[in-house]
């Protein structure tokens, strides 16, 4: 059986809206989307931000919100699986909303970021160093404690599932490309955040969202536009099987 991808809602963050997309005004609530991919390995790319109320501490211009069913361990039994049937959990980047709750996972998952990515979150610079956690700001980010993988450019995972590096909105973001049955499915991650983002009419992008390098950012989501027939953004409720709580009106 070919892979096959699943975008799951795990809670939703309210926002400036042009952190999504550049020169929007106003606040959005966003979704916090991670994508479970069932394959000769069952991996999942990225795995949500922690606690709200810990959240509310430590990000308090980002108000967190998430019912008991979008739990990361109850949204994988919705989908038939425990923490510890996913052997590989992908980062698509270090972002404090996308690599947290990995205490589910037991010691047999491998935990894959790419290497440049890695290296950046361990010592950003000061302007970067909130949304990584850093411990600069005398903060331990979630995955400090966890044995990363690091991988260098593009990889195959298993067999039909290869990550990709997409820098722009981080120095070392990469997205998941799967061969399923429909075609390439794209897990974009934060280098297409929203569909509001990309052209769907042609191969080219329209607005970037929050990005470290404005060029990088467009290089990379023009190659996910051009290797994705399905394209899953980060942060988009149109690929989700839910929608807003009313944390942004």
């Amino acid at each position: 059986m070919a892979p096959r991808v699943t975008p799951i809602c795990c809670g939703s963050l309210r926002m400036d809206a042009d952190v999504l997309v550049a020169g929007d005004a106003g606040a959005v609530e966003a979704p916090s989307t991670v994508s479970l991919i069932e394959a000769a390995d069952t991996i999942l790319v990225d795995t949500s931000f922690g606690d709200p109320d810990a959240m509310a501490d430590r990000h308090p211009d980002f108000p967190c919100h998430r019912p008991a069913a979008q739990r990361l361990s109850a949204a994988l039994d919705a989908e038939g699986y425990a923490p510890s049937d996913v052997d590989s959990v992908v980062f698509t980047h270090l972002d404090w909303d996308h690599c947290y709750n990995l205490s589910l996972f037991d010691a047999e998952t491998t935990f894959y970021v790419q290497r440049a990515e890695l290296a950046y979150a361990v010592a950003p610079y000061p302007m970067h160093a909130e949304r990584y956690e850093s411990t600069s700001l005398g903060r331990e980010p979630p995955w400090l404690t966890r044995d990363l993988r690091a991988i260098d450019g593009e990889t195959e995972l298993c067999e039909g599932v290869v990550a990709f590096p997409t820098p722009g909105h981080t120095v070392g973001h990469q997205s998941v490309a799967v061969a399923t049955d429909e075609g390439t499915t794209v897990v974009a991650g934060d280098a297409v955040p929203t569909f509001a983002n990309v052209s769907r009419t042609d191969a080219t992008p329209r607005r970037r969202g929050l990005a470290m390098d404005d060029i990088a950012w467009w290089e990379s989501a023009t190659e996910v536009l051009a290797r994705g027939d399905r394209i899953l953004p980060g942060h988009e409720w149109e690929i989700l099987d839910a929608d807003p709580v009313g944390l942004a009106e």
